[in-house]
């Protein structure tokens, strides 16, 4: 008999004992990647409302000391951009 017909016909996991261990331990393995994705989410999620947040205290702080200056010109929309982009790296 062929080695490779033998191995075609054979299940992917066998159904003794061993297999349910190999099954059970790859579902264990994928609830832990699926735990690890949604908590890195949630992290991901928390620093980018927290970097908002700073954004709009650095932008309010910016319109608070240009304010009594009546002379200045307000800050350029690329210029706060780039002080963002700097903030965030």
């Amino acid at each position: 008999m062929n080695p490779l017909a033998l191995l075609a016909a054979a299940p992917a996991v066998p159904y003794d004992k061993a297999g349910r261990y190999v099954a059970a331990a790859f579902i264990v393995l994928f609830a832990v990647v699926v735990i690890y994705v949604a908590i890195m989410a949630t992290k991901l999620q928390r620093l980018e409302r927290d970097l908002s947040e700073l954004n709009s205290a650095l932008d309010e702080r910016e319109r608070a000391a240009a304010a009594p200056d009546a002379a200045a010109a307000p800050p350029a929309p690329e210029a706060a951009a780039r002080r963002r982009d700097e903030v965030a790296t």
